[in-house]
């Protein structure tokens, strides 16, 4: 009965999962287009509002002094009832000046409460003395001027958001409409390509089973049933696809039982009923039921899966022939076995490893005929990307989870996703789905940026990897986490580490170090590293036998209780970012470190202007070695002026260009200083002199430069010229007067504090016809 687990590795439901995903995925891109608008509208209301309750206050102020002055000029009529509102702006001043109340006062509120004269004035008044009302009606007619002011102002104010805000929304819907909404449509379109490809794949492997699928929907109708489905059975396709699964392939005593088997969803229960082919007659089948689930749990559709078991049920009806047809049975099921185990094999990544900036091998040693442990890699714009995962348990139960990941980063690869922590979300949840938490899956992730030299990880439970770096040291990267396949969109952490060039990443899987010597004593992490030391500075293949080696001497046999995977890449080069990486592609630029150019031997394909080297530390001994091989660029990683340059520039020096100024310096006019003879020169370098004088140079600077440019001079003139031999057309010192068809020119730029000279030059090639 375990045979029919089979079934379980073959990833039905993927496709259709991928297919709700995308709907999800537009549905929040559809939240944030609207979302943007709306936000916007809510700032402008809050603007408006701010700006109008200001205006309304500073309207109170002004209308308050404007009683005031009122009050004033009736005190002069002689009505004394007036000096009530007067007492109540001194009451006012005096509890500004203490601020009993904790308000926040403006600098005006401040100058009217601390004004002396005013409040000398005041306090006159209300005693009875008159003297002083021109200088209060003064103060006050200043008052209510600044706050009629500033009613206007924020009355401005609100306008301006009224206006400002209604043209941000409308900008804002013109960029959801060119910036969010039309893409959609477009990426709409390329997932649909992409889930149409996922669904050949899924058709050629469900086809290629050797076992009956029937796919069921809701209503118990069949949507799909494989190819071996129709040459068991020998049913038309017409007669069961739409039709109810009941209605012809099942006796009607067993319509309960199945019905039930199908409500169920439980992929572990196995359960033997009958099926009827087409000319009616009856072969036994053990059945099993998998319900395909969404991102939400809710159940989509139920897959079928049923093995031939009519042989053995025949079988018991007499001895010799059930031990003829179980062996029959055997041979089949071995065959079977085979099959899945070499699906197994074929879902692994490649055994020799040839990414951006990554080269090296992975390696699987089974213990079962279909193992458990899954191993990829890629290479999406800017990294490379590398995983290595162990399913709980072996045989085809473990096998066909490794089936769904295998799908999965299909899928990712496919989207272009290399971050770690976004890959094993992904992984988890569709494990989640298929497995309903009966299997779990341990992933490492690993993403190299093959621009930078940053390595990033995360981890799902899988063994710590160990980075080797240049010097030939071990690290073991401690980063954890749980296991896949437990609950929905977990949260999943990445690290980062430094990779510098001339490193070695290695990732294991747990049998590494849990494989037990006769006496049950495991290898465990001391005698891993103990061995990783010892073997620091073989190739990566001979790592690898080295470490099974190490391990089949541990342990006394050949054979191991856990799957054991391995993952050994160097990281000697680093690329801009790529498009699309194919392994035979020519890059267009070759970095490789200083370690590695000097143990190494480089390939007589590589184009030597393509190649940069990176020096770490002192490399003037390896120049002989360069000048041998052409090599002509070195950069400097710690070099601050190289950084200060760009290293996008640099690097793509080699490219032609007739402005390299403006190029690195961003300058667009720089000094230009032509020559058409030789006794031009002093003249162009004294110019030049005084063109850095006036720049604010340094002397000593200036002395440089000037020197600089008398040697690109002198090489224009007399060293570049040649002929078709290569010899010097004109001797150095001699007087010369540039043709028509030569042109001599000294172009120097300045940005902040560095200078750059140009020396453009042409001449015309003279053939000897000696």
């Amino acid at each position: 009965m375990e045979n029919v687990k089979l079934s379980e590795r073959v990833p039905v439901g993927a496709f259709y999962r991928t297919n709700i995903e995308a709907v999800e995925d537009v549905r929040s891109r559809y939240f944030i287009a609207l979302s943007i608008p709306a936000f916007l509208l809510i700032m402008t209301g809050i603007g408006t509002w701010e700006s109008l309750a200001f205006h309304a206050r500073s309207a109170t102020s002004f209308h308050q002094y404007e009683h005031y002055l009122g009050a004033l000029t009736k005190i002069e009529e002689g009505q004394s009832s007036a000096t009530q509102a007067l007492q109540e702006l001194a009451d006012q001043t005096a509890n500004s000046r203490t601020n009993s109340s904790g308000q926040y006062l403006s600098s005006f509120e401040k100058k009217i409460a601390y004004n002396q004269p005013l409040n000398t004035a005041l306090s006159n008044l209300l005693h009875g003395n008159n003297g002083n009302i021109p200088l209060i009606r003064e103060q006050l007619k200043a008052a209510a001027y600044h706050y009629q002011e500033i009613e206007k102002q924020y009355f401005s104010y609100a306008q301006w958001f009224l206006s400002g805000g209604g043209t941000l929304i409308f900008l804002s819907l013109i960029y959801v409409w060119f910036g969010i909404l039309q893409p959609i449509g477009k990426q709409g379109r390329e997932r649909a390509l992409a889930l149409a490809r996922a669904g050949e794949f899924n058709e050629d492997v469900i086809n290629t089973s050797r076992v009956i699928i029937l796919v069921i929907d809701a209503e118990g109708n069949v949507v799909l049933a494989n190819h071996y489905f129709q040459t068991l059975l020998q049913w038309p396709r017409t007669q069961i696809v739409g039709h109810h699964l009941l209605d012809r392939l099942f006796l009607p005593q067993d319509h309960e039982t199945m019905l039930t088997l199908l409500n169920a969803g439980n992929p572990e229960q196995i359960l033997e009923l009958p099926i009827l082919n087409s000319a009616g007659a009856q072969l036994i089948m053990a059945w099993t039921v998998t319900p395909v689930r969404d991102v939400t749990g809710e159940e989509l559709l139920r897959v079928a899966m049923g093995v031939n078991v009519t042989e053995r049920a025949a079988a018991e009806h007499a001895q010799q022939v059930a031990l003829l047809k179980a062996q029959s049975l055997s041979d089949r099921l071995q065959d079977e076995a085979q099959q899945a185990a070499e699906l197994h094999t074929a879902f692994l990544g490649p055994e020799q490893i040839a990414l951006p900036g990554l080269s090296g091998i992975a390696a699987s040693i089974t213990s079962s005929e279909v193992g458990g442990d899954y191993l990829d890699c890629y290479t999406t714009k800017e990294t490379s990307v590398l995983v290595l995962g162990d399913v709980s348990g072996h045989g085809l139960a473990a096998g066909s989870i490794v089936a769904v990941a295998k799908t999965v980063i299909n899928q990712l690869r496919a989207d272009g996703i290399g971050r770690p922590d976004q890959v094993l979300r992904q992984l988890n949840n569709a494990i989640l789905n298929t497995a309903q938490g009966l299997r779990l899956m341990t992933m490492i992730c690993a993403a190299v940026d093959f621009r930078h030299g940053i390595l990033y990880l995360a981890n799902a439970g899988q063994q710590f990897p160990y980075l080797q770096k240049p010097d030939g040291q071990w690290e073991m990267l401690e980063i954890g986490g749980l296991p896949l396949g437990q609950e929905l969109n977990p949260d999943i952490s990445t690290s980062e580490w430094d990779m510098p060039l001339g490193s070695r990443l290695i990732l294991i899987s747990d049998g590494w170090v849990e494989e037990n010597a006769p006496d049950g004593t495991p290898f465990g992490y001391e005698r891993l590293e103990q061995a990783l030391e010892e073997f620091s500075t073989l190739d990566d293949n001979q790592l690898r036998d080295a470490l099974i080696a190490r391990l089949v001497r541990f342990c006394e046999r050949d054979t191991f209780d856990d799957d054991l995977s391995i993952i050994v890449v160097h990281h000697n080069e680093r690329y801009p970012a790529v498009s699309e990486w194919r392994s035979e592609q020519p890059l267009e630029l070759i970095r490789i470190s200083q370690d590695y150019y000097a143990n190494k031997t480089i390939s007589p394909r590589l184009s030597r202007q393509h190649i940069v080297l990176f020096a770490e530390h002192e490399w003037q001994n390896l120049l002989p070695r360069m000048s041998q091989d052409g090599i002509r660029r070195i950069l400097i990683p710690g070099n601050p002026f190289l950084q200060e340059m760009g290293w996008d520039n640099l690097l793509n020096a080699h490219r032609e260009t007739d402005n390299e100024l403006s190029l690195y310096l961003h300058i667009d006019t720089p000094l230009q200083l032509p020559i058409t003879t030789s006794t031009d020169k002093l003249g162009v370098i004294s110019s030049l002199a005084s063109w850095l004088a006036e720049t604010d140079v340094r002397d000593d600077w200036i002395d440089v430069c000037t020197l600089v440019a008398d040697e690109l001079l002198e090489n224009a003139l007399y060293a570049a010229p040649r002929d078709a031999r290569g010899q010097a057309i004109h001797s150095k010192g001699v007087d010369r007067i540039l043709n028509e068809d030569e042109h001599i020119s000294l172009h120097m730029g300045r940005r902040n504090n560095i200078l750059a000279i140009q020396m453009r030059d042409n001449w015309l090639l003279v053939v000897s016809s000696g």
